[in-house]
């Protein structure tokens, strides 16, 4: 397949390929730096990068995938059509995300786009490793983990259990079905004089039988994957 790619062609694929490569870093790290609108986007919308210029208050702006292509010209619609021939990605016209009322074609790349593009570079594609958790969910085992049987407190209202949004411990909470439910959701009278603009009892998390036994199988894994994270050695007594 490489073979049958022209140099302009394989600059344009890379050029996706980098784009795509920021886009699923920068999604994979939305919820931790607050961007909940963003972390809640399906693949189908993140991954699509539109190419071209966008026009806001400080005039045009081309995009991302524009610039790393080198800019355009009237050659470039030829090319991603002649990519998407291959199937290596997709073309779309949409509104863009961060200028909705503006339409640009947005590439997308295939799954056979991005495995050529990584061999193209010479690279091969991330392994997960076994028992690797998502950052959050880490984050939720590990204090559970810590708080033991006293559980973790809504004190503050919102569902903020352990600095773990109520997102994460609403999935955590229910079980499914390849998953047991890893924690226990509680509640206990609200302390006189804390000051909530929640009326009513105190509601929190345990971690349960599952959730310890989760914590203490997956535990060397995420402990290097997320070395930031507090997150007791399980076999320390």
């Amino acid at each position: 397949m490489t073979a049958d790619l022209n140099e302009r062609q394989r600059q344009y694929l890379l050029a996706a390929f980098e784009i795509d490569q920021h886009a699923e870093q920068m999604h994979a790290q939305a919820f931790q730096r607050g961007r909940f609108d963003e972390s809640r986007r399906p693949a189908s919308d993140w991954r699509a990068m539109p190419f071209g210029v966008n026009y806001g208050y400080g005039g045009a702006v081309p995009t991302m995938l524009r610039k790393e292509c080198g800019g355009a010209d009237e050659g470039s619609g030829a090319t991603w059509a002649a990519l998407e021939r291959r199937g290596l990605l997709t073309v779309r016209e949409r509104d863009t995300y961060d200028y909705p009322s503006q339409v640009l074609p947005h590439v997308t790349l295939t799954t056979k786009g991005r495995k050529l593009a990584r061999e193209l570079k010479g690279e091969k594609a991330p392994t997960k490793q076994k028992g690797a958790l998502a950052r959050s969910t880490w984050k939720a085992l590990a204090a559970g983990w810590k708080a033991g049987q006293l559980g973790l407190w809504d004190e503050r209202g919102g569902d903020w259990y352990g600095g773990v949004s109520g997102d994460t411990w609403l999935m955590l909470t229910r079980s499914t079905k390849t998953r047991p439910a890893w924690f226990t959701s509680v509640q206990r009278p609200r302390p006189e004089g804390r000051p909530t603009l929640f009326a009513g009892p105190e509601y929190g998390v345990k971690i349960n039988l599952a959730g310890s036994e989760k914590y203490i199988e997956v535990w060397a894994v995420n402990r290097q994957l997320h070395p930031d994270i507090d997150a007791p050695d399980p076999y320390e007594i």
